[in-house]
Protein backbone atom coordinates (compact mmCIF):
# COMPACT_ATOMS: atom_id res chain seq x y z
CA UNK A 1 0.00 0.00 0.00
CA UNK A 2 1.55 3.47 -1.06
CA UNK A 3 1.51 6.29 1.78
CA UNK A 4 1.81 10.12 2.00
CA UNK A 5 5.25 10.86 3.90
CA UNK A 6 7.32 14.17 4.05
CA UNK A 7 10.35 14.61 2.26
CA UNK A 8 13.54 15.94 2.64
CA UNK A 9 15.87 16.12 -0.15
CA UNK A 10 19.87 16.54 0.04
CA UNK A 11 22.93 16.11 -1.76
CA UNK A 12 23.92 13.22 -0.12
CA UNK A 13 22.33 9.88 0.38
CA UNK A 14 21.19 8.28 3.39
CA UNK A 15 21.89 4.50 4.31
CA UNK A 16 19.39 2.37 6.84
CA UNK A 17 20.98 2.20 10.17
CA UNK A 18 23.05 5.33 9.71
CA UNK A 19 22.86 8.34 11.73
CA UNK A 20 21.82 11.81 10.13
CA UNK A 21 22.51 14.68 12.06
CA UNK A 22 20.87 18.14 10.62
CA UNK A 23 20.42 21.74 11.14
CA UNK A 24 16.74 23.13 10.53
CA UNK A 25 16.26 27.09 9.86
CA UNK A 26 14.55 27.21 6.43
CA UNK A 27 10.78 27.99 7.02
CA UNK A 28 9.67 24.70 4.66
CA UNK A 29 11.69 22.89 6.87
CA UNK A 30 10.28 24.32 10.10
CA UNK A 31 7.13 23.23 8.78
CA UNK A 32 7.89 19.79 7.97
CA UNK A 33 9.53 19.39 11.68
CA UNK A 34 6.35 21.02 13.08
CA UNK A 35 3.97 18.51 11.27
CA UNK A 36 6.13 15.53 11.89
CA UNK A 37 6.57 16.49 16.28
CA UNK A 38 2.90 17.42 16.58
CA UNK A 39 1.59 15.97 19.61
CA UNK A 40 5.27 16.04 21.25
CA UNK A 41 5.64 12.53 19.43
CA UNK A 42 8.96 12.36 17.17
CA UNK A 43 7.98 10.97 14.18
CA UNK A 44 10.20 10.94 10.57
CA UNK A 45 10.17 11.98 7.01
CA UNK A 46 11.98 10.46 3.83
CA UNK A 47 15.14 11.66 2.57
CA UNK A 48 15.99 11.01 -1.08
CA UNK A 49 19.05 12.71 -2.82
CA UNK A 50 18.95 15.09 -5.68
CA UNK A 51 19.57 14.01 -8.80
CA UNK A 52 19.66 17.99 -9.92
CA UNK A 53 18.20 20.88 -9.17
CA UNK A 54 17.64 22.13 -5.85
CA UNK A 55 16.03 21.43 -2.39
CA UNK A 56 13.56 24.47 -3.02
CA UNK A 57 9.88 23.58 -4.16
CA UNK A 58 7.90 26.54 -5.83
CA UNK A 59 4.21 26.10 -4.32
CA UNK A 60 1.51 24.26 -6.65
CA UNK A 61 4.62 22.97 -8.68
CA UNK A 62 3.37 19.96 -10.63
CA UNK A 63 5.62 16.64 -9.71
CA UNK A 64 8.07 15.37 -12.34
CA UNK A 65 6.37 13.71 -15.40
CA UNK A 66 3.53 16.47 -14.79
CA UNK A 67 4.62 19.13 -17.12
CA UNK A 68 6.87 21.86 -14.62
CA UNK A 69 10.49 22.32 -14.16
CA UNK A 70 10.03 23.76 -10.57
CA UNK A 71 10.33 20.07 -8.53
CA UNK A 72 13.48 18.84 -7.80
CA UNK A 73 14.75 15.70 -9.77
CA UNK A 74 15.20 13.56 -6.97
CA UNK A 75 16.05 9.63 -6.78
CA UNK A 76 13.00 7.10 -7.00
CA UNK A 77 14.64 5.53 -3.93
CA UNK A 78 15.31 6.96 -0.32
CA UNK A 79 15.33 5.45 3.29
CA UNK A 80 13.22 6.87 5.89
CA UNK A 81 14.58 8.97 8.58
CA UNK A 82 13.49 8.41 12.39
CA UNK A 83 13.82 11.41 14.87
CA UNK A 84 16.35 10.32 18.01
CA UNK A 85 16.81 13.92 19.40
CA UNK A 86 15.27 17.44 18.20
CA UNK A 87 16.71 20.51 20.50
CA UNK A 88 15.06 23.39 19.62
CA UNK A 89 16.51 26.54 19.42
CA UNK A 90 15.59 30.45 20.97
CA UNK A 91 15.73 32.33 17.19
CA UNK A 92 13.46 28.89 16.18
CA UNK A 93 15.68 26.98 14.20
CA UNK A 94 16.72 23.72 15.70
CA UNK A 95 19.45 20.82 15.66
CA UNK A 96 18.10 17.14 15.31
CA UNK A 97 19.35 14.06 15.09
CA UNK A 98 17.88 11.05 12.87
CA UNK A 99 18.48 7.59 12.08
CA UNK A 100 18.00 5.71 8.28
CA UNK A 101 15.55 2.60 8.85
CA UNK A 102 13.41 1.83 5.99
CA UNK A 103 13.92 2.20 1.89
CA UNK A 104 11.19 3.61 0.09
CA UNK A 105 10.40 3.97 -3.37
CA UNK A 106 8.72 7.07 -4.54
CA UNK A 107 5.14 6.69 -6.53
CA UNK A 108 4.75 10.04 -7.35
CA UNK A 109 5.87 13.73 -5.74
CA UNK A 110 3.15 15.60 -3.98
CA UNK A 111 3.86 19.20 -3.72
CA UNK A 112 0.57 20.68 -3.37
CA UNK A 113 -0.99 21.27 0.31
CA UNK A 114 2.43 22.15 2.10
CA UNK A 115 5.30 24.72 1.93
CA UNK A 116 7.79 21.29 1.85
CA UNK A 117 7.87 18.28 -0.54
CA UNK A 118 5.57 15.29 -0.14
CA UNK A 119 5.61 11.97 -1.75
CA UNK A 120 3.52 8.89 -2.34
CA UNK A 121 5.52 6.25 -1.73
CA UNK A 122 5.83 2.52 -1.07
CA UNK A 123 7.84 0.30 1.36
CA UNK A 124 10.41 -1.90 0.27
CA UNK A 125 11.66 -5.48 1.38
CA UNK A 126 14.98 -6.26 2.35
CA UNK A 127 15.40 -9.73 0.93
CA UNK A 128 18.82 -11.18 1.15
CA UNK A 129 18.96 -13.30 -1.65
CA UNK A 130 21.25 -16.10 -1.89
CA UNK A 131 23.69 -14.81 0.53
CA UNK A 132 26.83 -17.05 1.34
CA UNK A 133 29.15 -17.00 4.66
CA UNK A 134 31.78 -16.60 2.01
CA UNK A 135 30.38 -14.02 0.42
CA UNK A 136 29.67 -11.77 3.74
CA UNK A 137 33.31 -12.82 4.88
CA UNK A 138 34.96 -11.69 1.64
CA UNK A 139 33.52 -7.96 2.34
CA UNK A 140 34.33 -7.95 5.41
CA UNK A 141 38.55 -9.23 4.95
CA UNK A 142 38.39 -6.39 1.82
CA UNK A 143 37.67 -4.30 4.54
CA UNK A 144 39.89 -5.32 6.78
CA UNK A 145 42.56 -4.53 4.26
CA UNK A 146 41.30 -1.19 3.04
CA UNK A 147 40.99 -0.32 6.88
CA UNK A 148 45.10 -1.68 7.74
CA UNK A 149 46.13 0.43 4.42
CA UNK A 150 44.11 3.63 5.76
CA UNK A 151 45.55 2.82 9.19
CA UNK A 152 49.25 3.45 8.16
CA UNK A 153 48.31 5.99 5.66
CA UNK A 154 46.41 8.05 8.50
CA UNK A 155 46.54 6.93 11.55
CA UNK A 156 42.48 5.92 11.44
CA UNK A 157 40.27 2.96 10.54
CA UNK A 158 36.70 3.72 9.21
CA UNK A 159 34.98 2.70 12.14
CA UNK A 160 34.91 -0.27 14.55
CA UNK A 161 33.02 -3.60 15.17
CA UNK A 162 30.89 -4.57 12.15
CA UNK A 163 27.31 -6.08 12.86
CA UNK A 164 26.89 -9.92 12.46
CA UNK A 165 23.47 -10.09 10.43
CA UNK A 166 24.42 -9.68 6.52
CA UNK A 167 22.00 -7.41 5.78
CA UNK A 168 23.50 -4.88 7.83
CA UNK A 169 26.56 -5.36 7.00
CA UNK A 170 25.75 -4.47 3.61
CA UNK A 171 24.44 -1.19 4.93
CA UNK A 172 27.42 -0.49 7.68
CA UNK A 173 30.04 -0.89 4.55
CA UNK A 174 28.52 1.09 2.14
CA UNK A 175 28.57 3.76 4.90
CA UNK A 176 32.27 3.51 5.69
CA UNK A 177 33.58 3.36 2.44
CA UNK A 178 34.16 6.79 0.84
CA UNK A 179 32.08 6.34 -2.30
CA UNK A 180 30.89 8.90 -4.84
CA UNK A 181 27.04 9.80 -4.23
CA UNK A 182 26.18 7.60 -7.38
CA UNK A 183 27.60 4.45 -5.85
CA UNK A 184 26.23 4.86 -2.54
CA UNK A 185 22.97 5.79 -4.20
CA UNK A 186 23.45 2.28 -6.61
CA UNK A 187 24.09 0.01 -3.26
CA UNK A 188 20.42 1.89 -1.68
CA UNK A 189 18.25 0.36 -4.48
CA UNK A 190 19.99 -3.13 -4.99
CA UNK A 191 17.50 -5.34 -5.06
CA UNK A 192 18.68 -8.00 -2.07
CA UNK A 193 21.87 -8.20 0.29
CA UNK A 194 23.19 -10.41 -1.73
CA UNK A 195 23.77 -7.65 -4.79
CA UNK A 196 25.02 -4.97 -2.33
CA UNK A 197 27.49 -7.03 -0.98
CA UNK A 198 28.89 -8.18 -4.45
CA UNK A 199 28.42 -4.74 -5.66
CA UNK A 200 30.63 -3.31 -2.58
CA UNK A 201 33.39 -6.28 -3.09
CA UNK A 202 34.21 -4.86 -6.47
CA UNK A 203 33.86 -1.34 -5.09
CA UNK A 204 36.61 -2.02 -2.30
CA UNK A 205 39.00 -3.76 -5.02
CA UNK A 206 38.45 -0.68 -6.79
CA UNK A 207 38.95 1.79 -3.94
CA UNK A 208 42.29 -0.28 -2.22
CA UNK A 209 44.48 0.23 -5.20
CA UNK A 210 43.59 3.54 -6.21
CA UNK A 211 44.49 4.45 -2.31
CA UNK A 212 47.75 2.92 -2.60
CA UNK A 213 48.40 4.41 -5.63
CA UNK A 214 47.51 8.05 -4.90
CA UNK A 215 47.98 8.01 -1.03
CA UNK A 216 45.42 10.29 -0.19
CA UNK A 217 42.28 9.72 2.09
CA UNK A 218 38.84 10.42 1.59
CA UNK A 219 36.11 10.37 3.86
CA UNK A 220 33.27 8.43 4.06
CA UNK A 221 29.90 10.56 5.93
CA UNK A 222 29.86 7.83 8.20
CA UNK A 223 33.48 8.19 9.23
CA UNK A 224 33.33 11.19 11.33
CA UNK A 225 29.42 11.15 11.32
CA UNK A 226 29.65 14.33 10.01
CA UNK A 227 29.02 17.46 11.15
CA UNK A 228 25.40 18.75 11.64
CA UNK A 229 24.17 19.41 7.84
CA UNK A 230 22.44 22.47 6.76
CA UNK A 231 19.14 22.28 5.22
Amino acid sequence: MAEAIPLFPLSSVLLPGMPLPLHIFEQRYRDLLADVTAGGRLGAFGVVALRSGTEAMTPGAVPRGGGSRTAPEVEQVGTLAELLEVEPKPDGTSDLLSVGSRRFRVVQLLPEGTSYLRAEVEWLDEPDGAVTAELAAGARELLATYDALLARLAGRTTGDELPDDANQLSYHLAARVPLPPGDRQDLLEADTTEQRLKRLAVLLRREIPLLRRTRSVAVAPATFRLAAGLN
